[in-house]
């Protein structure tokens, strides 16, 4: 019998056991074992009480808290490695221009896909940035939990920011009543993602922060990504002001850093996640930190795309919360948080060119309680702790890559070593969605051609679109 169906037809708690459990919030326990019952956590140790409860053995494993991705665009799936080695402003054109190419139920193939890669990765919790809206409908089925971001768009003065406002407040509504519908309002809510200060006026970003705060949802907002970027706000220079002139709006420079000109929007008025944050000095850490600002942090989709190293280490001295995210795979190629982990590692260590600039603790902190932190969700996920909600992960130990370390180091096997295949079983509110290839709540054999021939034809347009720019 698999292991979802034991959970399944299990009369009462479940006792669930692996050669290391990892609380996050103390040291790893040999031997360890947590109790889950009615979709939460009941206890964490060893040897726990009730004996009498249905007792699962993953062996030589690690039994931890579900990754919680703290940035990430579902609906992009589709569309990795398509856009290769291209410089930043190049790549965001195209894919902005290839999105107008896909219909609603192309969107949902995609990102429904995206959320299948993620469970198979032990990612429990998504905080997606979204245009089309498809990634609601994504993890309404697939289990997961999340905070679907709705990105807006306006730098010009067409269409005037009432018009843009109104837009939102009825995709809001129809999101909100998505989720009561499919009885979803614990594991999934709404947020407001202003896209970036490249995309979004100033007056733009001041109205959505009070319609945020209005309404007690969270914002998401990309700053301080890309040199691209700071040559407008800083200089008024580079592609960005080049394409404003193009199109004749009106550009007035800052000239102060990206994160300061969001700040002095406005936009930081409501509780916000920062993402990207490669641009910033230790002035902009603090002017984070005193305005309660997280980072989504996106090591592997910043290099790949050149744009630089974040500070890091700066960051978390300043006492901003960072969490790790994936980005789209548009950008990544793989929604991997244990590429993730390790990229933040390195990247920091190569960036302060110290070994101590972040540990891989340190790693696997920002990729579970500090993402949940990050989201304002800590109280209910992040760590294994007595009233949580029970979103899991089990994972493998006994692959070669990861022996002998897993012998008496999870942390660093799992951070230095552990892929996004070596997940046995992911977790949601007790439920398991995800074990061994196999999905409880997907059907990726029927999603699979489909994504296959959505992509064969945004292949052609994007050949299209390449000659037209030779």
């Amino acid at each position: 019998m698999s292991v979802a169906d034991r959970v399944r037809h299990s009369e009462g708690a479940v006792r669930l056991r692996a050669k290391w459990v990892l609380p996050i919030e103390s040291p790893p326990i040999e031997n360890g074992e947590v109790v889950i019952e009615d979709g939460r956590i009941t206890q964490v140790g060893k040897q726990l009480t009730p004996t009498n409860a249905s007792h699962i053995d993953f062996g030589l494993s690690a039994l931890m808290p579900g990754f919680v991705n703290v940035h990430a665009h579902l609906e992009y799936t589709v569309m990795r490695g398509l856009l290769e080695d291209v410089a930043f402003f190049t790549w965001i054109r195209t894919l902005t221009t290839l999105k107008t190419r896909l219909s609603f139920d192309d969107w949902v193939a995609s990102a429904t896909f995206g959320a299948a890669e993620m469970l198979a990765g032990g990612i429990t919790t998504v905080a997606d940035a979204c245009d089309a809206g498809a990634s609601l409908s994504a993890l309404l089925v697939s289990g997961q939990r999340g905070i679907v971001f709705r990105e807006v768009f306006g730098i010009d003065r067409e269409p005037p920011i009432e018009n843009i406002l109104a837009a939102l407040k009825r995709k809001i509504a129809d999101m909100e009543e998505q989720i009561e519908r499919h009885h979803a309002e614990e594991r999934l809510s709404v947020g407001v993602s202003p896209h970036a200060p490249y995309t979004v006026s100033a007056p733009l970003f001041g109205e959505l922060a009070a319609y945020a705060n209005s309404k007690g949802y969270r914002q998401c907002v990309h700053v301080g990504e890309s040199p691209a970027e700071v040559a407008l706000i800083e200089r008024g220079t580079g592609a960005f002001a080049e394409m404003y002139a193009a199109r004749g709006i009106d550009w007035t420079t800052p000239g102060v850093s990206p994160v300061r000109y969001v700040s002095d929007t406005g936009a930081f008025d409501a509780p916000t996640l920062a993402v990207h944050v490669v641009h910033a000095d230790k002035t902009d850490a603090e002017l984070l930190a005193s305005k309660n600002v997280a980072v989504a942090h996106c090591p592997k989709s910043n290099g790949k795309l050149g744009a630089g190293f974040a500070p890091v280490k700066a960051l978390l001295k300043a006492g901003v919360t960072v969490g790790l995210g994936t980005d789209s795979v548009a950008s990544n190629n793989s929604a991997d948080m244990f590429e993730e982990m390790r990229s933040a590692v390195f990247t920091a260590r190569a960036r302060e060119q110290n070994p101590d600039a972040l540990t891989a603790r340190d790693a696997l902190y920002m990729a579970t309680l500090g993402g949940a932190k990050a989201l304002g969700l800590d109280a209910q996920i992040g760590s294994l702790r007595h009233g949580k909600r029970a979103d899991l992960c089990v994972v493998r130990l006994d692959g070669l890559h990861l022996t002998p370390t897993a012998d008496d180091n999870p942390v660093a096997a799992l951070v230095y070593a552990a892929r996004a295949s070596d997940v046995a079983l992911t977790f949601v509110d007790g439920r398991v969605l995800y074990e061994t290839g196999t999905y409880t709540m997907l059907d990726i054999a029927r999603l699979r051609p489909a994504v296959a021939q959505i992509r064969a034809r945004l292949f052609r347009e994007w050949q299209k679109e390449a000659k037209r720019g030779a």
